[in-house]
């Protein structure tokens, strides 16, 4: 188990108890929202980096976006694909109760021509993003076993490898917190049980970001493969 992989298992266990915490004391609605910019080439992959961080503080600036938006948990992730990258900052976003409702509603278009005009390249082919609601509609018993296995691997003490981090962009903040979540923000580290009576799996909406988030990589990465640390379990 790499250590970013291993970090990744970390804060989607952490973000599961926030989410479900939150889910306890208030109604929202949560958004996962995919902010990318495809085919970097790699003497430009730092100065990008740089530009799509101020791009997504604009972002969360915008009245329609800081109207909607409670909070967020972000993670950079990084694939490079021979001398091209592509960059994505994940992002679970907790949302009003009315999201849906009325005239605060987000369409995917919008989120786009949004995050376009942040990176000031709205004629910019490569300024992706994918957005979807996270429901309770995922298999919870496949999800539920896969948390299982998961806390049992964290919990042997694998060794870890390179974390796979390119040299150059060892300094970057790869994950953080605002707002709502960072009030409910737990350490990544405080797993401290392998019961996972500790986690609410009653929780329809933590479970299935559980799962959206074991593939979120914070690091650079040279392929798009799934989390290793499932790759062998067989799951009903």
């Amino acid at each position: 188990m790499s250590e970013s992989w291993k970090r990744s298992l970390q804060y989607a266990f952490t973000n599961h108890r926030i989410i479900s915490g939150i889910n306890h004391d208030q109604q929202v609605n949560w958004l996962s929202l995919d902010l990318v910019l495809d085919q970097v080439p790699f003497d430009q992959i730092n100065a990008e980096l740089d530009h799509m961080l101020v791009a997504f503080n604009r972002l969360f600036k915008y009245k329609s976006v800081k109207q909607v938006a409670l909070g967020y948990f972000r993670m950079l992730d990084v694939m490079q694909h021979g001398d091209l990258y592509q960059a994505k900052i994940h992002l679970l976003l907790p949302t009003l109760k009315s999201y849906f409702q009325g005239r605060y509603y987000l369409k995917y278009d919008a989120w786009l021509s949004l995050w376009r005009k942040a990176l000031n390249c709205e004629s910019d082919l490569r300024a992706l993003v994918n957005v979807s609601v996270m429901s309770g509609k995922s298999d919870q018993r496949r999800i539920i076993r896969k948390m299982e296995f998961g806390l049992q691997q964290l919990h042997q003490e694998l060794g870890c490898e390179s974390a796979g981090f390119n040299g150059s962009l060892t300094g970057r903040r790869w994950i953080g917190y605002s707002r709502l979540l960072k009030e409910y923000m737990v350490p990544p580290k405080s797993i401290t049980s392998s019961n996972m009576n500790f986690y609410n799996t009653e929780d329809s909406i933590a479970n299935s970001a559980f799962e959206s988030m074991v593939q979120w990589y914070p690091g650079v990465r040279n392929d798009a493969n799934i989390n290793p640390i499932f790759g062998n379990i067989k799951l009903p």
